[in-house]
């Protein structure tokens, strides 16, 4: 008893101990985000011509702010809400019931029906050409790897047909009937459509590595792994909130688990020496 106490307590102290290097982690990203001055696209495209002309291309790195609104020349169609936008996401998730059986410690077996859910279709697609536009200029954007912030354009819940899983169906006087069942132990419910998407001219926050290491000048993830890479259709103002409402959530968990654990090996001690 009293080393299980032991161990459980190490374990929850150790929860503890990772909820602080999360909390550490997002404590850095938002020093970052308060420091970093947003640049206009002129300055950033002035000082890698500057660069490129002095030292080649293949050399200009820059951490960047930008904020403006998302540009394509080739704005592309979203799969469901069927509005113009630089990305989307479309998501089909068929949700059903399952007849489960469960046996108890004596043995007894009971049936019941349980939800489960399939994602059939996931769909994402991005404009050729996207980046960024400030009242300045206009940057490419390497989305690879971003931390993405869309926002949603489509919620849409479809109940499935009386008889969707019927063997045979057919339909009388505008009734639908279902002969025989393809999977007994199986019914639909329905279907769940979500989108979502970075319309056209959305206001954009951008936070990345301006560079040319492709070739050409764009924004993509830095190639420090402790800068963030970020493409937000949230404002710095908004992103710096959740970031401090997760920090005081993380700091608040390690205390706790740290309380927990004390408390726990604490016990367990007291159990060993006085058993």
């Amino acid at each position: 008893m009293g080393i299980g106490l032991l161990i459980g307590g190490a374990v929850v102290a150790l929860i503890g101990f990772f909820l602080w290097m999360s909390k550490s982690k997002k404590e850095g990203k938002n020093a970052i985000l308060s420091v970093t001055e947003t640049s206009k696209v002129s300055e950033i495209n002035e000082n890698f011509e500057s660069m490129r002309s002095s030292m080649g291309n293949g050399n200009f790195t820059h951490f960047c702010e930008i904020k403006g609104v998302a540009f394509s020349d080739s704005p592309i169609t979203s799969e469901l809400a069927k509005k113009q936008v630089v990305y989307f996401s479309a998501k089909v998730v068929h949700e059903y019931e399952r007849l489960e059986t469960k046996k108890d410690s004596n043995g007894n077996t009971t049936k019941s029906w349980v939800k489960k859910s399939d994602v059939v279709s996931d769909n994402t697609n991005w404009a050729n050409g996207f980046g960024v536009k400030d009242e300045s200029g206009f940057i490419l954007i390497d989305p690879a790897k971003a931390e993405l912030h869309a926002i949603q354009i489509h919620s849409n819940f479809e109940k499935g047909e009386p008889n969707a899983d019927a063997l045979v169906k057919f339909k009388i006087g505008g009734m639908s009937f279902g002969i025989g069942d393809r999977t007994p132990d199986k019914r639909t419910i329905g279907y769940r459509y979500t989108e979502t998407a970075i319309p056209m001219n959305q206001n954009l926050y951008v936070l990345g590595d301006a560079n040319d290491r492709e070739g050409r000048l764009m924004v993509s993830k830095p190639k420090d792994s402790k800068q963030p890479f970020i493409v937000s259709t949230k404002s710095e103002t908004e992103l710096a909130g959740e970031l401090g409402s997760s920090i005081k959530g993380l700091k608040i968990g390690a205390y706790i688990c740290w309380g927990l654990g004390a408390g726990l090996a604490v016990f367990g001690l007291i159990k060993m020496i006085m058993p």
